[in-house]
């Protein structure tokens, strides 16, 4: 099972500054907690290598293989991000353990170690690559009581527009109301 876990702004947005600046302010306490527990029903996790750049503080919980996917492989291996089991997602020799830059391959690969449940969270590349390999099986957003705007500040999914007849559709299984941000949970309709 695969999920991609986000937060944006009403419009949409997954920023609340510019590209190469973390997050953490874009959802509140309550969306930090629910990303918190939502980790620990997951295995491992994916992000793409602009939000590790982005995010020096970042952390996951120990119990998670952690996914980076890199083309360029220009990251820093000393981030704590690389601390426990740790990959690279990328087609490079690399000073750390690599797994494939192709999604399908790399999605065998973790199965084959045994990861059943693998979440990402962004960025919006990442998230439509896997979206449009129609890689995904549910989809947790939190939509924050905010306004970004933006002709290129990114979104949940950016990449290539699907065509009409391949539009993926989605059934809301969970709603959840926290203060004045909305916690949703989709499943896709196979």
């Amino acid at each position: 099972m695969t999920a991609v876990n986000m937060v944006t702004t009403i419009d949409g947005k997954i920023l609340s500054g510019e590209r190469d600046e973390p997050v953490q302010d874009l959802g509140s306490a309550v969306d930090h907690a629910s990303m918190r527990n939502i980790q620990g029903h997951f295995q491992a996790v994916m992000i793409g290598a602009g939000s590790l750049r982005a995010t020096p503080k970042l952390w996951y919980p120990a119990h998670l293989k952690r996914i980076v996917v890199s083309a360029s492989g220009k990251l820093d291996f000393g981030h704590r991000f690389f601390e426990g089991e740790a990959f690279v997602a990328t087609d490079l020799k690399l000073p750390v353990p690599t797994l494939p830059l192709d999604f399908v391959a790399c999605l065998k690969s973790l199965k084959e170690m045994g990861v059943e449940r693998l979440l990402i969270e962004g960025g919006a590349e990442l998230n439509a690559s896997l979206l449009a390999l129609g890689l995904i099986d549910e989809l947790f957003l939190t939509l924050a009581p905010k306004v970004k705007l933006g002709r290129d500040v990114p979104t949940y999914a950016d990449g290539e527009p699907l065509s009409r007849d391949q539009i993926q559709n989605y059934d809301l299984i969970e709603l959840h109301q926290g203060g004045s941000e909305l916690f949703m949970r989709y499943r896709r309709q196979r």
